[in-house]
């Protein structure tokens, strides 16, 4: 099993009781694929709140190759 550095970007819907519209919040972050470790963990985040509740969430994938753009992006060489 190969294991890629990916770029995500994702859009989750919430709610929250005391608001009576959703909200949108963005991400876009560098993980790895297949197994999204840093996605599952935002999710998990989100929901632990109470007053929030993740309505619907939609991700894409952005392979990295030599010729991407990270420029936007804080990585950490080790």
């Amino acid at each position: 099993m190969d294991i890629d550095a990916v770029i995500i970007e994702v859009e989750f819907e919430v709610s929250s009781r005391w608001r009576p519209h959703n909200h949108f919040v963005c991400f876009r972050f560098i993980d790895t694929s297949p197994n999204k470790p840093r996605l599952l963990n935002a999710l998990y985040e989100l929901e632990q709140h109470e007053d929030v509740e993740v309505v619907d969430y939609q991700y894409s994938e952005i392979p990295i190759t030599a010729k991407t753009n990270l420029k936007d992006l804080d990585v950490t060489l080790n």
